[in-house]
């Protein structure tokens, strides 16, 4: 039984190459049943898996493997997130990403590779996702998850012009990070977004005066939130600037801590958009959105994943 294929999907042949090139011997390339050994794989083809489907993915083609009497699949798909890869691994599913990683083991055999990419880049010009006007389009769309946001509104929310903002959204999708309806696929955008999310933070010898323009971030930020952390009442602020003039003006007013524990720390926020949109007042201080703290907690891999795995935001759709 040949699982039948879909307009714009990948064919076995393609498979074949990619498998080719790593020199595999004939006898294990495959076709709609690949042979690696004394076993039988079965090919199955997606579009892309993401964590939030990955589990119902490994139960359903577990299914097709046991009426195909084959003995395991090889999974196929244009784009297969990080967290996804981990889960089909763990399952001991093999899988192709056709943006250029194979991963494929069976009795004998082990493959874990990068192969060459058997899909097309994004057009030249969107070389950074996550540059300014990037991240804020993905706020937009984050802060914002169950409105089909067209291009001209998140371009007039964010400020930013329709073209570019229509370059980046189809981007996105390509990528495999935002729905054809225009929602953000959930969690890979968050996901996508802290990868890249990189404030440089400038230690202060004092604590700035509150400020409008200002927001209150990192662990005080969770913990006006709601969030599952605990601070001490002399912890520092991590505070937001939306510009480099103000930031200039802080750190020449203030000053930089050079010895000891800095008093309070600042950063230049990554997203202008998500620097507008506050969330409320701690002790005189803006806060930042939830999404804007949750993208300095993921910065921690430990501490602040755990605090986001057991966070859900109140009035708010979770992104993470």
């Amino acid at each position: 039984m040949a699982p039948r294929r879909r307009k714009g999907r990948p064919g076995p042949n393609e498979v074949r190459r990619v498998l080719g090139n790593l020199d595999i011997p004939a006898h294990l390339r495959p076709d709609l049943l690949l042979e690696v050994g004394d076993q039988i794989l079965l090919v199955e083809v997606r579009n892309r898996v993401t964590e939030s489907d990955v589990g119902g993915v490994v139960m359903q083609m577990r299914k097709h493997a046991k009426a195909a009497k084959a003995d395991g699949v090889l999974l196929v798909a244009d784009r297969i997130s990080m967290p996804a890869r981990d889960v089909l691994s763990l399952s001991g599913i093999g899988w192709l990403d056709r943006r250029g990683h194979l991963r494929l083991r069976g009795r004998g055999l082990l493959v874990d590779s990068d192969v060459p990419p058997l899909v097309a880049e994004p057009t030249d010009r969107v070389v950074d996702l996550f540059s300014p006007t990037g991240c804020d389009v993905a706020l937009a769309l984050l802060l914002a998850p169950a409105e089909r946001l067209g291009t001209m509104e998140i371009a007039r929310r964010t400020g930013r012009s329709p073209g570019r903002t229509s370059e980046l959204l189809a981007a996105m999708r390509h990528a495999g990070l935002v729905e054809s309806t225009g929602q953000p696929l959930i969690p890979d955008l968050f996901n996508a977004l802290a990868d890249e999310w990189s404030p440089r933070w400038y230690p202060l010898a004092a604590t700035p005066p509150p400020a409008p323009m200002y927001r209150l971030s990192g662990t005080l930020g969770a913990v006006w939130h709601k969030a599952p952390v605990v601070a001490t009442s002399d912890w520092p602020p991590e505070i937001y600037v939306d510009d480099r003039w103000n930031l200039r003006h802080l750190l020449s007013s203030v000053g930089l801590a050079h010895e000891g524990p800095a008093a309070a720390s600042v950063a230049l926020c990554p997203s202008s958009y998500g620097f507008s949109i506050e969330a409320g007042i701690n002790e005189d201080f803006p806060v930042a959105n939830h999404v804007v703290v949750a993208l300095d907690l993921a910065q921690d891999p430990g501490r602040g994943r755990e605090i986001l795995d057991t966070w859900t935001p109140e009035g708010h759709v979770r992104v993470w």
